[in-house]
């Protein structure tokens, strides 16, 4: 059972603003303790001053070091506090539909708790329609924020790759959650809100189509670090060569942004790829 003293919350921050303290309010009281890793440039502590200092260690790298980096600071840190369960967070995501303490409420009673790796919430990204789901869905991989982890399988599991920086780090660590006998479980009836990239941009309007849209260094990760998972996990090859060829046909077709220069960093990612040239871009 998930208990309230039992959780450390990591949340990961990027030249914060006063909305992202805003934020944190809407799940700290339901945590234990929580660890801000800061990958600004910047010190940015002063934003934590009506936070009650006796929950909150901020800790800033001064540097953008990557999520998979930043997530691993946090996590060992909460596990030097005994953590027995670790709430992952984007600076942006909030419970505000539902609370945490909803959250863990739910998560008690998964009928496969013990086998449960990751509890996450249903990622709310600002849709209109939902589709009709199963209350406790297990699922390949969700995204990294909102999620509890249980600090037995990082143990186990080990880090997040820090030489993926920042995209496809959620995918390959429930792969390898997967592989050593957890789940990843859904709980579609908590719904956390969630922002993503850079907006959506319409594809048809005829079929109301929409995808994400990022920017061409993004590309350049995500088509690198698919291609090192679709590498690692054959067990997954069908389903995330799936996921390349729509990302590719996407951007190529439909994307009229940049177009060219996302061409050219999904180009790079490829090649470096191919070179086993990992971590942060050096062009």
């Amino acid at each position: 059972m998930i208990t309230q003293k039992e959780i450390c919350g990591v949340v990961v921050w990027y030249n914060p603003t006063a909305d992202n303290v805003t934020a944190i309010n809407t799940y700290l009281k339901d945590i234990n303790h929580l660890f801000i890793v800061d990958n600004s440039t910047t010190d940015n502590s002063a934003l934590i001053n009506t936070l009650p200092n006796n929950k909150i260690t901020y800790l800033p790298n001064l540097e953008n070091l990557g999520i998979a980096t930043a997530l691993n600071i946090g996590c060992e840190a909460a596990l030097n506090a005994n953590a027995k369960w670790i709430l992952t967070m984007d600076q942006d995501s909030k419970f505000d539909r539902f609370s945490l303490a909803d959250f863990i409420t739910e998560a008690n009673q998964c009928p496969t708790f013990d086998k449960v790796g990751i509890f996450s919430p249903y990622h709310y990204c600002g849709e209109t329609k939902r589709k009709k789901r199963e209350r406790f869905q297990t699922v390949l991989t969700t995204m990294t924020s909102g999620n509890l982890l249980r600090a037995e399988a990082y143990r186990k599991c080990g880090r997040f790759r820090d030489d993926f920086f920042i995209d496809l780090v959620d995918d390959e660590y429930c792969c390898r959650l997967n592989r050593n006998s957890y789940t990843v479980v859904k709980t579609n009836q908590i719904l956390l809100t969630h922002s993503l990239g850079n907006g959506f941009v319409r594809v048809s309007p005829l079929f109301r189509k929409t995808f994400i849209q990022h920017s061409a260094l993004r590309h350049y990760y995500i088509v690198r670090n698919l291609l090192e998972v679709i590498r690692l996990y054959p067990e997954y090859k069908k389903y995330y060569s799936k996921q390349l060829r729509k990302r590719l046909k996407r951007y190529v077709l439909y994307d009229s942004d940049q177009k060219w220069t996302k061409m050219k960093y999904m180009y790079w990612g490829w090649r470096d790829y191919k070179k086993r040239r990992f971590g942060k871009i050096n062009h």
